[in-house]
């Protein structure tokens, strides 16, 4: 063996030691996930006869992500290092949207789109929008996306509608902002569980389309 490689081994095998002992000792920043709870009244009415599958709502690769984001200026996209939501905003966003259906107590067969559920109907959701926003040097938490309610066999379009709430935050801080968000999800949830039982009602009561001619 070449007497240079064997003075250098012995020097590769501890640098190697080394990276491998530091590896183990890497500082993660520690971080908070926030839950946000849903806490608001939907409106009293009767009860429906069909069932509802709330699908995941869609969204781009920046949104679909646990990370709090926050937009300190139009177009630009940061996030909230210290702060996770408990799901990425999708999957949140559906299951507040469930329990939105379920403390109406106005229908008894909800349930996101994976669980099997022999629906009439679906809730399809474009989310656009699910960040902390400044307006004039205010941060406010903004909730948009647009609903479909869709026949489920067909999927075809029956109802559709851009919804959007927002809430002032009373700091920068990561547990201002999920306070913000808390309270605009609180608002939108029940507007769109209202807007879905009126239209899924509307189109239960109407006659059943014949299929088109040739099938």
């Amino acid at each position: 063996m070449n007497p240079h490689r064997r003075l250098l081994a012995p020097f590769v095998l501890s640098s190697l030691l080394l990276a491998g002992c530091s590896s183990l000792f890497v500082q993660r920043t520690p971080f908070t996930i926030y839950s946000p709870r849903y806490t608001a009244e939907t409106p009293a009415g009767p009860q429906v006869g069909w069932q509802l599958a709330v699908e995941t709502p869609l969204a781009s690769d920046t949104l679909d992500t646990s990370r709090m984001l926050v937009m300190p200026t139009p177009g630009v996209i940061e996030v909230f290092p210290s702060a996770r939501w408990r799901d990425p905003a999708p999957a949140l966003l559906r299951s507040l949207i469930v329990q939105g259906f379920e403390a109406s107590g106005r229908i008894v067969g909800v349930g996101s789109a994976a669980s099997g559920l022999r629906a009439d109907y679906a809730l399809a959701i474009g989310l656009h929008d699910f960040q902390l926003e400044m307006r004039s040097g205010a941060p406010h938490a903004v909730v948009r996306f647009q609903a479909q309610l869709r026949d489920y066999a067909s999927n075809r379009v029956l109802a559709a509608r851009a919804f959007e709430a927002e809430a002032p935050a009373a700091g920068q801080d990561a547990a201002s902002a999920f306070a913000a968000f808390e309270t605009a999800l609180n608002r939108i949830v029940p507007d769109l569980v209202a807007w879905t039982l009126r239209e899924g009602e509307a189109a239960f009561a109407r006659p059943a389309q014949p299929p088109p001619p040739g099938r």
